[in-house]
């Protein structure tokens, strides 16, 4: 009986050990001019790695995080659904600027708070390029991201395009449409109408979330899909909040850098010529019904550099990937294999 007990645990224990996220490490990168001439200071990046590495190194993916994600997050969307192949590719998966892991408003010792430096998603790619250089790696089969992870993924392949082969970028776009930006701006005010006033942060920061709640599916998805008696058990979600390693601090820092993504200011603001600058081989995908990010501004770029598309029309909105798991899956891995 005791042999059978003590087989148990160790089966329980080796399940755990293999499903376990991978080693969070941090690349050190020192002291960082940012695109607004600001410095970041002592400027740390967390990373994990799945997968191994082939013999000529030619199979590695970079996967930067998506706003409030971090790498543990990626690691589970992989791990799940082997989202990305990891017998087949060696996948570095980045914690973005911002997030509570790299460097961030709520764990910088020397700018801390609101006295963290204004970043944005060029600076975030740049500092990918730091954690690649760190760990000896210069050159990438591909970059895959989604929602803010991709806008990391449009930057790099513009400001390094001869640094990846591929890139895959979901429910993303090149630059924002006015309404992502009145979107943006509108959490971006109630943060700071919440400091002016010494509001809790547990009170305003529940409208915040309410209205990201509400712009991660269509109108459609709560029309059809939620009835009115269900209304106050989803509100009821929002009411204990938790800021764990993601403060109003660190929302407010990568909000703020998504407001100003605009991948063209390189090119003066001119779309068209920022397109010529792309080597890699790209595949966008979004959901038609997205209200997070909007779709347009992707598809147009995609005609400009002829990118492979692939196009939802579904109901949950900025998260539609997830509800069309694995016709997104397969068609991703057909992208990276051929």
């Amino acid at each position: 009986m005791k042999k059978n007990v003590l087989i148990f645990v160790l089966i329980l224990y080796c399940i755990a050990v293999l499903s376990a996220a991978p080693t969070l490490k941090f690349a050190e990168l020192g002291d960082v001019k940012l695109f607004n001439g600001e410095v970041l200071e002592n400027c740390r990046m967390g990373y994990r790695i799945m997968g191994e590495p082939n013999a000529d190194a030619s199979n590695y993916v970079l996967y930067p995080t998506w706003h409030a994600g971090t790498s543990e997050h990626i690691y589970g969307l992989i791990h799940k659904y082997n989202f990305v192949d990891t017998s087949s590719y060696c996948i570095i998966l980045v914690d973005a600027l911002g997030n509570g892991v790299s460097s961030s408003p709520s764990n910088s010792r020397t700018q801390g708070g609101e006295n963290f430096p204004e970043v944005r998603v060029i600076d975030m790619a740049r500092c990918l390029k730091g954690v690649l250089d760190n760990i000896g790696v210069d050159h990438l089969h591909a970059i895959v991201g989604g929602s803010m992870g991709s806008m990391q993924g449009f930057e790099f392949i513009c400001e390094y395009p001869d640094m990846a082969d591929k890139a895959v970028l979901y429910v993303s776009s090149p630059r924002n449409s006015a309404y992502d930006i009145l979107r943006r701006l509108e959490a971006l005010e109630i943060i700071e109408m919440g400091r002016k006033y010494d509001i809790p942060e547990e009170e305003y920061i529940k409208i915040v979330k309410i209205s990201g709640g509400i712009n991660g599916k269509s109108p459609e998805f709560f029309s059809r899909e939620m009835s009115h008696k269900e209304i106050q058990d989803y509100l009821a979600g929002y009411e204990n909040y938790t800021p764990g390693i993601y403060p109003a601090d660190n929302y407010y820092c990568q909000t703020k850098a998504l407001i100003t993504h605009d991948i063209s200011w390189r090119d003066d603001y001119d779309m068209k010529n920022t397109a010529k600058r792309i080597k890699a081989d790209v595949f966008i995908i979004v959901n038609k019904q997205d209200h997070t990010v909007s779709p347009w501004e992707a598809l147009d770029f995609a005609k400009m550099i002829k990118a492979k598309t692939l196009v939802l029309n579904n109901n949950r909105g900025h998260l539609g990937i997830s509800y069309e798991i694995e016709r997104v899956r397969k068609a991703m891995d057909r992208f990276l294999k051929k």
